[in-house]
C-alpha cells in the first residue's frame, strides 16, 4: 500500500511540473493582443444597442472578404463599417447620423479601448461622448484618462479684458464638442461645433477668439491637451 501511495504522489508531482506555472506570464500579457475588432464584438449592449453581437460578427466577416456590407440593425435601419479597419482602429456608421469609433491605446498594464460615440450630420451640430474600457470591456472611469474640455479651452483670451471674456463665454453656455480618434496614431482631436446652432451675430463675435480644434496626446496613461 505504501508503495502505491508513493508512486501516485510521484506521478502527481511529475504532472504538475509539466504544467506551465501560472505566474510565468504577466497577468496583463493577454490584454496586449486585444484588437479593435475584439472590442467591437465584446462591447456592452448598452453602449451599442442597435447592433447585436451576431450583427457585429457579420460585419467583420464581410470585411474579411474585402466587402463593406450594410447590415440591418435592431431599429430596422442599416449599419456598416468604415475604412480602414485595423488592429488598433475601427469605425462603424451606426445610423445616418451616428458613428462609433474604437481606438486601442497602450498602457503599462496592457491595452485599453477608447470609444467615441458621435451624433450629428450636415444639419445638426456634431456632439460626442468619449468612454474608456479595459480588455474585458468593463467601463473605466473617464476622469482617470482625460479632462474633457470646457468652453474656455476653445478660446484664446490673451489680451482680452474680464468683461469681454465673460461676454464671450456667455455666448457658449453649453458647448457641443466633436471628438475624433485617428486611425494613424493615438492623438485625439476635440472640435467645438457650436457654429451650427449659433446666430450669425453671436458667431461673428466669438470667431476672432476661437480655437476650434484642440489636440490631446496620449501619454501611456492618460490624454493631455496640447498647448
Amino acid at each position: 500500500m505504501k508503495t502505491l501511495i508513493i508512486i501516485a504522489a510521484s506521478a502527481a508531482l511529475l504532472a504538475s511540473a509539466a504544467l506551465p506555472a501560472a505566474s510565468a506570464t504577466p497577468s496583463h500579457a493577454l490584454t496586449d493582443t486585444v484588437t479593435a475588432s475584439d472590442a467591437f464584438v465584446a462591447m456592452p449592449a448598452q453602449t451599442l444597442d442597435l447592433l447585436t453581437r451576431s450583427m457585429r460578427l457579420d460585419m467583420l466577416e464581410y470585411w474579411k472578404i474585402d466587402s463593406i456590407a450594410d447590415i440591418a440593425n435592431t431599429m430596422e435601419g442599416f449599419s456598416h463599417l468604415c475604412r480602414p479597419v485595423t488592429d488598433d482602429w475601427l469605425k462603424v456608421q451606426v445610423t445616418p447620423v451616428t458613428t462609433l469609433t474604437i481606438r486601442m491605446l497602450p498602457t503599462r498594464k496592457g491595452r485599453i479601448a477608447a470609444t467615441v460615440y458621435t451624433i450629428g450630420d450636415s444639419l445638426q451640430a456634431a456632439d460626442s461622448e468619449i468612454r474608456f474600457y479595459d480588455a474585458e470591456m468593463n467601463e473605466l472611469k473617464r476622469d482617470r484618462f482625460i479632462k474633457t474640455p470646457s468652453s474656455e479651452d476653445f478660446f484664446d483670451f490673451k489680451g482680452v479684458d474680464h468683461k469681454l471674456r465673460k461676454e464671450l463665454l456667455s455666448l457658449v453656455p453649453f458647448p457641443t464638442v466633436e471628438y475624433t480618434l485617428s486611425p494613424d496614431g493615438t492623438d485625439l482631436k476635440a472640435r467645438l461645433t457650436v457654429g451650427k446652432y449659433m446666430g450669425r451675430e453671436d458667431l461673428e463675435k466669438i470667431t476672432p477668439y476661437l480655437r476650434r480644434d484642440r489636440v490631446y496626446h496620449w501619454t501611456g496613461s492618460k490624454y493631455i491637451m496640447a498647448e
